[in-house]
């Protein structure tokens, strides 16, 4: 059996998350917190093929909705697509988890690499956004609540306040 590659990602790297619909979420790599553990942004951006994507478009601040740390998998692995480099515009100090580096990242959170696509597959209303035990959860995930969509699903009637 042949021996999967990891592929190579570096700082300031863009990537496309592929969601339910065939299209993809849009995300920028911004630094290794830790082994393993990836800091990322991810922006409301979706592009509709690989052929469609524009770097020069991509990853504008004003389309920022979320800063998290996340498991590296996604982007070792190409389930993530990387499509070029641009510079990281956020600053250093707005990274997930910067409060936590002088501590060794003690206090510091990190969420599956999984966890990052369904936010996005509900932020795009293909999965509902309170299908997990506390239904407000993947509010956490934005960097912001007034950039919470309000065309979201909901499966518990009163989750959508």
């Amino acid at each position: 059996m042949a021996k999967i590659r990891k592929k190579e990602w570096s700082f300031g790297d863009i990537f496309l998350v592929p969601l339910k619909n065939g299209k993809y979420g849009t995300g920028q790599v911004l630094d290794l917190q830790m082994p393993n553990i990836v800091r990322v942004a991810l922006f409301d951006e979706v592009i509709n093929s690989l052929e469609e994507f524009n770097i020069e478009q991509s990853c504008s601040i004003p389309n920022l909705i979320s800063l998290v740390a996340s498991s590296c998998e996604q982007l070792d692995y190409d389930v993530w697509k990387l499509m070029g480099n641009k510079c990281i515009e956020i600053p250093k100090k707005n990274f997930p988890n910067e409060e936590f580096r002088r501590k060794n990242w003690i206090g510091a959170r990190h969420y599956d690499a999984a966890l990052l696509e369904d936010f996005l597959n509900s932020f795009y209303a293909l999965l509902p956004w309170d299908d997990w035990f506390n239904p407000n959860y993947l509010d956490e995930f934005l960097i912001d609540i007034s950039k919470k969509p309000t065309n979201l699903i909901y499966n518990k009637p009163s989750s959508s306040s």
